[in-house]
Parts: C-alpha cells; sequence; structure tokens
C-alpha cells in the first residue's frame, strides 16, 4: 500500500502538516507513517562517565509519538497509521525508509508565525527537497483548511518537461481529481521567449496561463490567491530557473508568499 510520511518534531507547525498529511492520505488512499527524529546527545570520548541512555531517549519519543497517533486516529478512524523512531541522521533515516517503502510524498511543516527565523519544523530544518527519491510538500502553518481541489503547476519556459519528471504530480492530480492549471511566471531578468503554450497532463492538454512579476514567488502569490488555489507544484531542472527554489531558503519563500502547500518534484 502506497505511504504518505508526516515529518513531526510535535511543534504546533508540524502538528498541522500532519492533520494535513492525514486529509492527503484519506483522498489518495495511502496510509500514514508519522516519522520522527529525536535530538541524541553528543558524547565525547574525554568526557568520562555519562548518563545517558539512548533507548530510554527513544521510549519518551516514541510514548509521545505513539499518544500523538492516538490523537489522530481520533480525528481519521478510517486511516491507517504507523510510526517511525529513531535519533540518527534526519535525511539518512529518510531516505532509507523511502527506498523500502511505496512513498508517494514526505510532508513538512512551515512555521509562518516567525518571518524572522522562517524555519522548516524544528531542529531538523534540512534541505531535503530535490534530494531524496520522493516528493516533498511543505505545508505553511497557517495553512489550516486542509482543502485539496484546486492546483497549480509552475513551469519554467525553457523547454518542456520530461515526461518522468511529471509523474508524481500526474498521480496526485488524477487521485485527488484536482482542477489543475499551468503557469509561467515571466520575471523582468528573463531574456528568453515562450517556447511552448500548451503541456500534456493524464492525457489532456492544457494552456500554460503567463503572467508577469517582479519576481516568481510575487507572480505565484497573485495567482494563488486570484484562483483559490490550494496546492502549488513545482518541478526542478538543474539547469532551470525553478532549480534556485530547492535551496531551502528559496523553497520557503514559495510557501511564506503563496500561504499554500508547495510540492516539489526534481526531475530525474
Amino acid at each position: 500500500m502506497k505511504m504518505i510520511i508526516a515529518s513531526t518534531d510535535f511543534s504546533a507547525a508540524s502538528v498541522n502538516a500532519c492533520e494535513y498529511a492525514a486529509h492527503l492520505a484519506l483522498k489518495l488512499k495511502c496510509k500514514l507513517t508519522l516519522f520522527n527524529i529525536f535530538d541524541a546527545p553528543i558524547v565525547h570520548s574525554n568526557a568520562g562517565l555519562y548518563g545517558y541512555s539512548y533507548s530510554s531517549i527513544k521510549k519518551i519519543s516514541q510514548t509521545k509519538i505513539d499518544s500523538f497517533m492516538m490523537l489522530l486516529n481520533k480525528k481519521f478512524p478510517l486511516l491507517k497509521i504507523n510510526t517511525f523512531v529513531s535519533g540518527y541522521d534526519f535525511k539518512s533515516e529518510l531516505q532509507n525508509f523511502i527506498t523500502q517503502h511505496q512513498v508517494m510524498a514526505v510532508v513538512m511543516g512551515l512555521d509562518t508565525k516567525n518571518k524572522i527565523s522562517k524555519y522548516i519544523f524544528g531542529s531538523h530544518g534540512v534541505n531535503i527537497a530535490g534530494k531524496i527519491e520522493a516528493p516533498v510538500i511543505i505545508v505553511p502553518q497557517k495553512f489550516t483548511k486542509h482543502t485539496l481541489q484546486n492546483a497549480v503547476l509552475a513551469v519554467d519556459n525553457s523547454e518542456k518537461l520530461l515526461k518522468s519528471s511529471l509523474k508524481e504530480i500526474e498521480k496526485v492530480i488524477k487521485m485527488a481529481n484536482l482542477t489543475v492549471q499551468l503557469l509561467y511566471v515571466r520575471t523582468p531578468d528573463e531574456l528568453i521567449e515562450e517556447k511552448f503554450t500548451s503541456l500534456k497532463l493524464n492525457g489532456k492538454n492544457y494552456t500554460v496561463n503567463t503572467i508577469r512579476a517582479k519576481d516568481i514567488q510575487s507572480g505565484l502569490k497573485r495567482f494563488v490567491k486570484e484562483h483559490d488555489i490550494d496546492i502549488t507544484f513545482i518541478v526542478s531542472k538543474n539547469h532551470s530557473v525553478l532549480y534556485n527554489f530547492f535551496v531551502e531558503s528559496n523553497t520557503k519563500k514559495i510557501a511564506f508568499a503563496t500561504d499554500v502547500p508547495v510540492m516539489a518534484v526534481h526531475e530525474g
């Protein structure tokens, strides 16, 4: 059975993201895995005796996540929920887990209350978008309605996207029965004229909407607001304008600007 992973450190932003992931899992007919990496103390060799038990810390985290799972089960009684707890490297553990399971997406929370820090949940705010073998969905804390009806796919004008890059997005569109629009944001620093005006998704041709804006995030923000969009799709290519949005800070700029979840897929 396919799976949605929801990363949590039990902060408000990550709890909201887990609830979004639960809605998503139900809509896509997937099971949900709550994924927690706890902070294990670093013990230096010259520290002498140290009263530290990895197993006891893991047990505490397991108890917390089990309690959280029970609360989610009450809200989503039809959803199958599992848990995963570890104190090792977040990215490595996540990639290993993805390799062993059919993961449709990894969902992470974004704290949008603090405009200064702008971090992706807790101490594990690492840059994983585009660096693991699964789409990453970043959910702003302000997005609490948790609807999934209208989507926008942001496209680059340099060349057509590979079919392999779109397959994960096409799956979500089809399984969630989304209404989708395509958008190209033309910024002042772009010299290349548009090379294509349509794109085929799930066998259907879609016209690419073009708007002008000072940057991609402001253009997306305007489009999202005007068209009641509740999820943004981004495909990154190493040589494209959108590649930079897989840098953690820039990916967050889109989520902060649009206040809707952003699903990032790297071109394989």
